[in-house]
C-alpha cells in the first residue's frame, strides 16, 4: 500500500544553483606542488608553453635570417635562479594580466597546442621563493611583468587561521609592473628566484636538467645519429613532428635527443642499432590515431635507465607523456619493455594527455592504442628470447671485458679468443671473479692462466 502511494507522488523540482561557487586558496597547492611530484616537470611545462609560442611566431612570420627561433634555459647556481626564455610570439600588453591570472580555461584549448589547460604556468610556485613572468609582443612598446611571492603564498596556505578564498590570497601575493622595451622585440620569460633545495639540488643540476629535457622536450635528433634523418623525415610527414632549439646556459650547441648509433648494455657489452621500423596505429573508427617507430638492435639485455632511451615511450606534440614504463603492461613479460627502444607519436585529438601528463586520458581510444601495440610487443619479445637462446648456446661471446680490463698479455688474450665459444664462455664465467678483483690475486691469476694453457693444448 505504501509503495503504491509513493509511486503516485510528484517528483521533486530540481532548483538551479543560485550562489557562486567558492574557490579555496588550497587550489593553488593542488595545481602546483601536488600536481608535479617530480620537480623536473616544471621545466617540461615551461618548455611546452615556449614551444607553442615559438610555433605561433613562425606562423606569423616574425623571424628573419638574423633572428632564428630559440628557447633558452639559464641555470644560475650561484644566485639559485632559473630563467626560461623564448623569442616566440609573446603575450600582448592588453591580454597579459588576464592570461596569466586565469586558472584553467586556456585560450589554446581546441587549437592543437601542447598546453591547453591553463595551469602549467603555475608549476614553479612550489619550488622557489618568487616566480616572475615577463612578456612582450612585437606590436607593444612595454614589457609587462607579473610576480608571485611564493614565500608569502606558502605561509598563507599553511596558516589554518587564513580562510581567504583564491582571489583574496592572489591579491596579496601577485604584483604587476611594466617598463619600456625595445621596439619589435617579442618574447616570454619565466624566472624562478631562490630555488629550493630538492633531492641533491636537482633543479639546479645542469647535467640532470639536460638529461631530462633531452628525453622529454621537443628537441631534434643528433645529426651524428645514423637514423636521425629517416626518423625526422617520416615523423614530420606522417605525424607533423616539430622540433625546437633549446639551449642550456648559452651552450653553442642545442640539446639533442639521447640516441646514438652504439650503446652499452652493461659493462663490457655494447650493442648497435641495425634499423628502424615504422608502424601506423589506427583508431576505433579507422582513422589514424598515432604513428610509432622502433629501433631494432641485438636485444642483448635490458638497457640501462641512465642512457635515456629504453622502453616504448609516448609523445604528444613531440613532448614525452609519462616515462619509460608507460607501456610495460602491453608486454606479456614486462621486463622486455626495458629491452626495447621506440616511440608512439599521437596524431589524433582522440588521444590526449591527462592533467599531469603522466599518461593519456582514460577512454576507449587509449585502450585501443594498448591493444594495437600487442603485435609489436610480441615481435620484440620474440627477438629478446631468440637473442637469449643464442647466447646460452654460445653463439654470442660472453660479455666479459677480458681483452683490456684484466691486464692480460696479448698472448693470453689470443689464447682465450682461440677457444671454442662454449668453452670460452665457461672459462670466463668461472675465472671472471679472479681477474676482476680490485686487489690483484696473483696466485689465483697464475693458477687460472695455467688452466687456460692446459685447455688450449687439449683442445
Amino acid at each position: 500500500m505504501q509503495n503504491s502511494l509513493l509511486s503516485h507522488q510528484k517528483a521533486p523540482t530540481v532548483q538551479p544553483l543560485e550562489t557562486d561557487m567558492r574557490v579555496s586558496k588550497d587550489i593553488l597547492e593542488l595545481l602546483s606542488t601536488a600536481m608535479y611530484p617530480d620537480p623536473l616537470a616544471l621545466y617540461r611545462e615551461y618548455i611546452q608553453n615556449a614551444a607553442d609560442s615559438v610555433e605561433e611566431a613562425v606562423r606569423q612570420n616574425l623571424y628573419s635570417p638574423r633572428t632564428a627561433p630559440r628557447i633558452d634555459v639559464v641555470i644560475d647556481v650561484a644566485n639559485r635562479n632559473v630563467r626560461i626564455r623564448d623569442n616566440g610570439v609573446g603575450i600582448s600588453n592588453a591580454d597579459f594580466v588576464q592570461t596569466l591570472t586565469s586558472i584553467g580555461g586556456s585560450s589554446k584549448k581546441g587549437k592543437g597546442a601542447r598546453g591547453f589547460r591553463g595551469v602549467g604556468r603555475l608549476a614553479g610556485l612550489g619550488f622557489c621563493q618568487e616566480v616572475v613572468m615577463r612578456s612582450k609582443s612585437a606590436a607593444d612598446s612595454q614589457a609587462y611583468q607579473l610576480s608571485w611571492d611564493c614565500k608569502k603564498l606558502k605561509h598563507l596556505l599553511r596558516d589554518p587561521s587564513c580562510s581567504d578564498d583564491l582571489n583574496t590570497v592572489a591579491r596579496q601575493v601577485v604584483g604587476i609592473t611594466h617598463t619600456p622595451a625595445k621596439s619589435g622585440d617579442h618574447f616570454f620569460e619565466v624566472e624562478l628566484k631562490n630555488v629550493v633545495r630538492f633531492r641533491n639540488d636537482l633543479l639546479l643540476n645542469e647535467v640532470e636538467v639536460s638529461a631530462f629535457l633531452s628525453q622529454v622536450a621537443p628537441v631534434p635528433f643528433s645529426p651524428k645519429f645514423t637514423f636521425a634523418e629517416e626518423l625526422e623525415t617520416q615523423l614530420k610527414s606522417q605525424a607533423s613532428l616539430q622540433t625546437f632549439c633549446v639551449f642550456i646556459n648559452n651552450n653553442s650547441e642545442p640539446l639533442y635527443r639521447p640516441f646514438q648509433d652504439e650503446f652499452e648494455v652493461r659493462k663490457g657489452l655494447k650493442d648497435k642499432f641495425s634499423g628502424v621500423e615504422f608502424f601506423p596505429i589506427d583508431g576505433v573508427s579507422g582513422d589514424r590515431d598515432a604513428l610509432g617507430w622502433v629501433l631494432h638492435h641485438g636485444y642483448l639485455g635490458a638497457i640501462p635507465e641512465r642512457l635515456g632511451i629504453k622502453g616504448l615511450r609516448l609523445r604528444s606534440g613531440n613532448i614525452q607523456i609519462g616515462d619509460s614504463k608507460l607501456f610495460e603492461q602491453a608486454f606479456i613479460e614486462t621486463r622486455f619493455n626495458s629491452w626495447s627502444v621506440g616511440e608512439i607519436h599521437t596524431t589524433s585529438k582522440n588521444l590526449l594527455p591527462n592533467g599531469r601528463r603522466d599518461a593519456l586520458e582514460f577512454n576507449i581510444h587509449s585502450q585501443n592504442l594498448l591493444t594495437k601495440l600487442l603485435p609489436l610487443t610480441k615481435q620484440i619479445a620474440g627477438k629478446c628470447r631468440s637473442s637469449s637462446a643464442a647466447r646460452v648456446k654460445g653463439d654470442v661471446p660472453a660479455p666479459i671485458p677480458y681483452e683490456k680490463e684484466w691486464g692480460l698479455d696479448d698472448s693470453d688474450v689470443k689464447l682465450i679468443q682461440s677457444l671454442a665459444p662454449n668453452i670460452r664462455a665457461s672459462f670466463l664465467q668461472v675465472m671472471g671473479p679472479i681477474f676482476s678483483k680490485t686487489r690483484k690475486d696473483f696466485h689465483g691469476r697464475k693458477a687460472a692462466l695455467t688452466i687456460l694453457r692446459r685447455i688450449t693444448k687439449e683442445s
